[in-house]
């Protein structure tokens, strides 16, 4: 059987060879060497991956055991990482290589090493590395965390946590407390055991008073809260509930956390911290603010008395009331049916909460500003429950491939304001925002009768007529008809109040004076305070009925005495024009002054079925509505015909009249 690629394959010798170039290559920051002789060695891809990732692991292994500083580790990890990404090895090597030097360092060391893992966490979260690795990172932050202290390595404990949460997705269910379980495991351990016979003997007096003080130690400070032993377990006893909170849902341990929490806070309420300030002066140049944090504080019953005292330490246990009592009260999805507070208990945590919140407050220093963080973490912190109880759903939305983009409604100004609940929008300036915030609904704002400003006919209309009038002999110049703006809005009023201004006319081309001394004859009949219905000029209402207007001009004689000729409608002449329209009638009916609706009423009638019964149907409408006067003319249909571009039919129907 001849040899293969494969089979000549030594796992052993391209290993050490590997091993080798690593050792050689100055500073293990050129992958050109490695992969020229990567290529060379017999056997699969697979295989020399193989041999290229056990010869970086031997190699970091021989910097561990000669105690090289870390940046020959931080190096030789980097190297790793440019040969993932040229194809060379696996991507899971760099992360073993940290797994080895996090398990064999110290902890001074791994806090350095550590250091370059957090730089590269984008470099973690890319795809090439993410799927491979983050198994890996996960294990190994978890074995640094056991091996950490939480009181002495609190800050290196923050950044591991930190570096968890930038690595991880919001979404990642593996760094979820989704059952909502308790670290029942932190036990807080107090003094059970002590000699009652001492307190028998000294009465009331606290255990400080009782005690003789020993060279070096201080003593009680004036004005602190008076302890005794029953003070002292009831206070560490708290952090039993503190720790398990399901415990307050039953009777008898509700009752027993209702009396020592009312001891407590009572104490609290009774000595309150003086807010001291020492000023910038006074303080020493050398001296730097620092914040003092403790993870766990000691339970011993001698120190009980100073810790009340100090201002870190009641916030922290004021704190843990106000978690409490947010849970308490939550929803959470995995509370069972028994899990639930009766409306004593209900009460009772309510005005509890409101007197921990104003003993924060009143715990120097900045106990308000402490106290307004504290309701917005807790605030976020429901947002968070809600989230959880929803079943975590991913904050990424998912955009299909074939949905297509919907297009939003744009939200007027009216809904914002529903929206709101009535709080006022604030628009920019006071003004604005008054004007906005007046009424939430803008169309029943507009309705209002507060905002119709059109005057009445009679009010606008009856000095007009009074001065038209010839008998009062008004100058021109001090008529209003005569004047283009008051003509102008004349018209604006007619269009919205009256329906004269709609009447159809024989002249197009009529003066707009003309026409508005017309208009006054019989806008004179309908106004009942005008008085001067029988003072008009007859002459002009008889003129205005027929059509025809005299005027003193010879050429307005001479059109007038043309309107004077019979120009009357006949029923032939319309069967005629309805004959050669078609589908045009609703251009001609458009024009001829019909709304919509009148063409959609005649286009449903069953009765007329083609386009020739329709028009013969509208045109006779025309022909007989007959408003104040007017009538309907051959010169009307004809200019109308002629306005809708049907200069063919006007000129055979017409001329076809003319010539009978």
């Amino acid at each position: 059987m001849p040899k293969t690629a494969a089979s000549s394959f030594s796992f052993d010798t391209s290993r050490k060879s590997l091993r080798d170039i690593i050792h050689k290559t100055d500073q293990y920051d050129s992958i050109e060497k490695i992969s020229s002789n990567f290529s060379k060695l017999a056997g699969s891809d697979v295989e020399k991956k193989l041999a290229l990732d056990q010869a970086f692991r031997d190699c970091l292994k021989d910097l561990v055991l000669n105690s090289s500083e870390c940046e020959t580790y931080k190096a030789l990890i980097n190297l790793s990482v440019l040969a993932v990404k040229n194809e060379l090895c696996s991507p899971s090597t760099p992360f073993l290589m940290l797994s080895d030097v996090f398990d064999s360092v110290t902890l001074e060391r791994c806090d350095d090493v550590f250091t370059y893992v957090e730089e590269g966490v984008m470099e973690w979260k890319s795809d090439m590395f993410y799927g491979a690795g983050k198994n890996y990172l996960l294990r190994m932050c978890n074995d640094l965390l056991r091996r950490l202290s939480k009181s002495q390595n609190t800050v290196f404990c923050g950044r591991i946590q930190l570096f968890l949460a930038r690595l991880f997705p919001l979404s990642e269910k593996s760094g979820l407390n989704l059952m909502s379980q308790f670290h029942v495991d932190n036990v807080t351990k107090f003094d059970l055991e002590i000699d009652m016979t001492h307190f028998k003997e000294t009465g009331e007096k606290s255990i400080e008073e009782s005690m003789d003080v020993e060279e070096g130690e201080m003593n009680e400070p004036a004005g602190s809260v008076p302890i005794d032993y029953n003070m002292y377990r009831k206070f560490w006893s708290l952090q039993d509930y503190f720790r398990s909170p399901l415990q307050c849902y039953e009777k008898l341990a509700w009752r027993q956390f209702q009396s020592n929490a009312n001891d407590v806070l009572n104490a609290f309420t009774s000595y309150k911290l003086p807010d001291i300030k020492i000023s910038k002066k006074k303080q020493p140049k050398t001296s730097k603010s620092q914040n003092t944090y403790f993870a766990k504080y000691l339970t011993s019953s001698k120190l009980l008395d100073l810790q009340l005292s100090d201002s870190n330490f009641r916030r922290y246990v004021l704190t843990q009331f106000i978690i409490l009592f947010q849970y308490l009260n939550a929803t959470v999805k995995f509370k069972s049916n028994e899990h639930v507070m009766s409306e004593e208990q209900s009460n009772w945590v309510k005005e509890t909460t409101a007197k921990v919140l104003q003993l924060i407050k009143e715990t120097p220093p900045d106990g308000a500003s402490f106290a307004e963080y504290l309701q917005h973490v807790l605030q976020r912190e429901e947002n968070w429950n809600s989230w959880k109880n929803d079943g975590c759903p991913n904050f990424v939305r998912e955009k299909s491939v074939d949905a297509k983009p919907r297009q939003r409604k744009k939200r007027s100004l009216g809904d914002d304001i529903r929206a709101c609940g009535g709080k006022v929008i604030k628009m920019g300036s006071p003004e604005l925002t008054r004007l906005w915030n007046l009424c939430p609904d803008n169309i029943e704002a507009c309705k209002a009768e507060s905002r119709i400003f059109l005057p009445s006919l009679e009010k606008f209309f009856e000095p007009a007529i009074e001065a038209a009038n010839p008998e009062n002999m008004v100058e021109d110049q001090y008529k209003d008809h005569l004047k283009a703006n008051w003509q102008w809005t004349a018209l604006r009023l007619l269009a919205r109040r009256s329906p004269h201004f709609f009447s159809q006319t024989n002249q197009p081309g009529k003066p707009l004076h003309n026409f508005l001394e017309g208009l006054f004859a019989k806008m004179a009949k309908e106004i009942p305070s005008s008085q001067n219905d029988e003072k008009l000029d007859e002459s002009k209402v008889d003129e205005e009925v027929e059509g025809g207007e005299q005027g003193q001009d010879e050429d307005l004689q001479g059109e007038n005495a043309k309107e004077n000729e019979p120009d009357t409608l006949s029923k032939e002449l319309i069967e005629m024009v309805a004959e050669k329209l078609d589908d045009n009638w609703k251009k001609l009916a458009t024009e001829l002054n019909f709304t919509g609706e009148d063409v959609k009423f005649i286009e449903s009638d069953v009765e007329t079925v083609d386009a020739k019964a329709k028009a013969m149907k509208m045109l006779t409408n025309w022909m007989v509505s007959i408003v104040e006067g007017e009538r309907a003319s051959n010169t009307q249909l004809n200019v109308a015909l002629r306005e809708i571009g049907l200069t063919s039919i006007a000129d055979v129907v017409f001329g076809e009249v003319n010539n009978s």
